[in-house]
């Protein structure tokens, strides 16, 4: 196995800084997926860039108009966060389905981020809830919405030496609710086969969507928002019937393709019953019913 030089840098300038001086040098955070790859070859940085030393980076804190997720954050300090509880139970809800114990000490925000696999969960339920990252670089510090960091499977558009700092996600508003659901085969320790997190704000009636957000995951080459289905729902009043639709919708937005876990056909059909679902749990917990 490749055993790379490691650099550990004590601030996010010096670590910007040894990215831009060591070509081909890779960020290290939760590893959970960089390790694997080294060892099997995927992956053959000659310098790994390790960000744990980094003070503040590890961090979950309100900030004005919502919540500062740090990119070390664990997904275990995220299941025992309670401002994430209080404020945003979806992002608990998604951390409680991420694989094992052991990979949940470990896994990062950013590094499940950057990672940007397509059946990743973190960003399904941080797409619907229009979250930003905080990037640092060579060019300074920059924010960016979430939906345009993706470029592919296990592709960003991350620039050469720029590194994620933070997420920061808004406050969800009254009158709003979001779910996270996944199909698999284990309940740990599995990525997903399909999944589907969802958003909805309804308006003062308590009837009518104001705002809809349908994020898929492990249907396409990245994850992705399934606009047309959002645009179905937004401005009317929301029935089973409309729900319905819209999950279909979502479904055939999909771009899935076959592997051993499952054709492309059945995540298209799960796509539409996971969206479904999600909806349908969103709306009761925005204080809506069907």
């Amino acid at each position: 196995m490749l055993r790379p030089e490691m650099v550990e840098p004590r601030t996010v300038e010096e670590a910007v800084a040894a990215l831009g001086r060591n070509r081909g040098a890779m960020v290290l955070a939760g590893a959970t997926d960089l390790i694997p790859a080294i060892r099997r070859g995927l992956a053959k940085p000659r310098v790994l860039v390790n960000l744990k030393r980094i003070a503040g980076l590890a961090a979950v804190r309100r900030v004005r108009g919502g919540v500062s997720i740090g990119a070390l954050t664990t997904v275990s300090e995220m299941l025992r966060s309670a401002a994430l509880a209080e404020g945003w139970p979806v992002l608990v809800e998604t951390a409680r389905e991420f694989g094992s114990a052991q990979i949940r000490s470990m896994a990062t925000v950013g590094g499940n981020l950057c990672n940007a696999t397509p059946s990743a969960h973190l960003p399904l339920p941080l797409l619907v809830m229009d979250a930003r990252i905080q990037i640092a670089g060579p060019g300074g510090e920059r924010e960016l919405p979430l939906c345009e960091l993706f470029a592919g499977a296990n592709k960003t558009t991350l620039a050469a030496g720029e590194i994620v700092t933070a997420v920061v996600v808004p406050r969800m508003p009254a009158r709003s609710g979001a779910a996270f659901v996944r199909l698999g085969v284990r309940r740990a320790m599995d990525l997903p086969i399909a999944a589907v997190a969802a958003a909805i704000l309804l308006g003062p009636d308590g009837r009518r969507c104001k705002r809809a957000r349908i994020a898929l995951g492990a249907v396409a080459p990245t994850p992705m928002r399934a606009t047309g289905a959002e645009r179905m729902l937004e401005e009317k009043e929301v029935t089973g019937e409309m729900i319905g639709a819209a999950a279909e919708a979502a479904a055939r937005e999909a771009k899935p393709l076959s592997d051993l876990r499952a054709s492309a056909e059945y995540r298209r059909e799960m796509t539409a019953v996971l969206a479904r679902r999600a909806l349908e749990r969103a709306l009761r917990r925005a204080g809506g019913a069907v």
